[in-house]
């Protein structure tokens, strides 16, 4: 057997330093193990495992019949460790906030927005900051796989003996690492394909045909934006309940005959989940104000059903739960949401515009840029947007923005109320308005008081005028002590914005249809380990037939329903609505 050149002590540190290398894997992988094997999901330890088995294997061949680059070998190989390492932690944290996978094509351009929520809205800089921040972050996970080589490798030098027992610790080491836990999976991938193909995986859009309930795999190819209505034009038609043409018999032609043309008010309440259900601790705070809410829409008149619908995401990442709300397609990444723009697909919203529907939306939360998107993909004609001062706000700051519910849906009736009047672009058209409320975003630390008199809002400043009245938490971004507690009382606000709303503002005397939902699930541990990602939606309407039509669908009677998951998907909800809308409407 051909010697391969090298000292008993240079292959003794090799095999030293190959197990130094396993072992914080080792470890990471059995942590990462234990909740995943809570949630009956172990992918996360096969990662770890399969990883170390391949980097480990390189190492310790080409350290041992490659004498001449045995040390570059050992520190490259170091570096990469430490990245996937770094992979691994950032794959397991995600994971737990919000439930899907660490994809770096679509997450780490997300730098830039984590950048300008620490320090503002501070333009340029922050896209001059952002690639800093990866590189060093990077830089970082290398040099902590090679630290941790070098100290190692001195420690082996001072070893006098191979030994028996450092043999059997090392063979320990890399045997714990390559056989994968006892939980992992068939189905786990192994980190030379997970780690590498997550730069270029697909994480995009798979289009299905909501309008005709195919399938297509082909963005951009099911259909296009013009196929949501019959009409197919971009510009609305000027039907309306108050504008009809006349059937024979004397009744209205209707666009939508099965909703009548009512005015539609979609209410999205943010991280309000399945939790305010599921949570005892949480539902024995939320009941009375869900009753409350169920009470003001009886003496209004209005009947409520309930049921749940399964988001994509959970913590976070709200815009990709409304895009899968609107366009009826299942956006759980970054990378979907971004296809959109080139896909040239119907939205629900778009569905209303081009059937003669004057579209809104109020944006209190949208701070750190425009919003084309509002027109560009969900056919929104008019839009509060706050980056853009549509609000006049000059409060201080709750939660994540500044701007509070019950100041962004006064407002927003400040402006519907001027649109419905006789010379208003909604005057003889049905409204669709959608209102993105926010004050309940994580980190569930400051929460404004309702303001009786709503005039007294004026430009925000009454809330440092009643700054007494504010509700504290020790909460922070990080983590805090009274996160249930804080995650309530800002549901409980939100609620309580909307039953003010609806009682004292709403414009009851064009009969609308009110939608109100959550976006995501909260971050854990508000949610259980294994929770759903479900989250509530409400139906509320003075007509029993559009009521009814949303029970035939499984909606159940009241604030609350007891539907058992699993639940129907979130993207499922523009096809049901948009089969209501077109059902004949019943002889009355």
């Amino acid at each position: 057997m051909k010697s391969t050149g090298l000292s008993p002590v240079a292959i003794r540190s090799t095999f030293i330093s190959a197990a130094a290398l396993a072992l914080p894997m080792a470890v990471l992988s059995i942590i990462l193990t234990i909740p995943e094997l809570v949630q009956g999901n172990a992918r996360l330890s096969a990662f770890v495992a399969h990883g170390a088995l391949v980097v480990v294997i390189l190492l310790v061949l080409t350290a041992i019949y490659v004498r001449r680059f045995r040390r570059v070998t050992l520190f490259v190989t170091a570096a990469v460790v430490g990245y996937l390492i770094g992979f691994s932690a950032t794959e397991a944290g995600i994971q737990y906030v919000y439930a899907r996978p660490f994809t770096p094509r679509g997450d780490i351009p997300m730098v830039r927005s984590l950048i300008q929520l620490a320090l503002g809205p501070i333009g340029l800089l922050a896209d001059l900051l952002a690639p800093v921040v990866v590189l060093v972050l990077a830089a970082m996970l290398g040099a902590m796989g090679v630290l941790w080589v070098w100290i190692t490798q001195r420690v082996a030098a001072r070893v006098p003996s191979p030994g028996g027992g450092l043999g059997l610790i090392a063979g320990i080491v890399l045997l714990a690492v390559i056989v994968p836990s006892p939980g992992a999976t068939s189905n786990s991938p192994p980190i030379s394909r997970r780690a590498i193909t997550a730069w270029f995986d697909d994480g995009g859009l798979h289009l299905r045909d909501v309008t005709q309930g195919g399938e297509s795999t082909s963005p951009g190819t099911a259909f296009s934006r013009s196929t949501s209505v019959e009409n197919g034009d971009d510009s609305p038609t000027g039907l309306s309940p108050r504008s009809h043409a006349q059937t024979e018999s004397g009744g209205p032609v209707y666009t939508f005959p099965g909703i009548r043309d009512r005015d539609i008010y979609f209410f999205a309440i943010e991280a309000y989940g399945y939790a305010t259900v599921s949570q005892k601790e949480i539902s024995r705070v939320l009941d009375p104000d869900r009753e409350h809410l169920r009470e003001v829409f009886r003496e209004n008149g209005y009947q409520v059903v309930s049921s749940y619908l399964r988001s994509p995401v959970a913590g976070g990442f709200s815009w990709l739960a409304e895009a899968t709300f609107l366009t009826g397609q299942w956006i759980a990444l970054q990378t979907a949401f971004e296809e959109l723009y080139d896909a040239e697909i119907p939205s629900l919203t778009s569905f209303l515009y081009e059937g003669g529907y004057h579209t809104f939306s109020v944006r209190p939360g949208t701070v750190h840029g425009s919003w084309p998107e509002g027109w560009d993909l969900f056919r929104f004609e008019e839009s509060l947007v706050a980056h853009d001062g549509d609000f006049d706000y000059s409060g201080p700051w709750f939660s994540y923005v500044a701007i509070t519910d019950q100041y962004a849906l006064w407002q927003a009736h400040r402006y519907i109320t001027e649109a419905i009047a006789p010379d208003g672009p909604a005057a003889e058209r049905p409204l669709a308005a959608y209102y993105q409320l926010v004050s309940s975003h994580t980190p569930f630390n400051r929460i404004p008081p309702i303001i009786e008199d709503w005039e007294e809002l004026g430009d925000g400043s009454v809330y440092e005028e009643r700054a007494d009245k504010i509700l504290t938490f020790d909460n922070s971004w990080s983590g805090g002590t009274e996160l249930i507690e804080g995650y309530s009382a800002a549901i409980a606000y939100s609620l309580r914005s909307i039953t003010k709303y609806v009682d004292e503002k709403l414009h009851h005397h064009r009969e609308p249809i009110i939608i109100i939902f959550g976006d995501h699930q909260a971050q854990r541990p508000i949610r259980e380990p294994d929770a759903h990602l479900s989250v509530p939606i409400h139906v509320a309407s003075r007509d029993p037939e559009i009521v009814t039509r949303f029970r035939r669908r499984g909606f159940q009677q009241g604030m609350v329903s007891d539907e058992a998951p699993p639940h129907r998907d979130m993207s499922d909800f523009f096809p049901l609505f948009t089969g209501i809308a077109r059902d004949a409407p019943t002889e009355r």
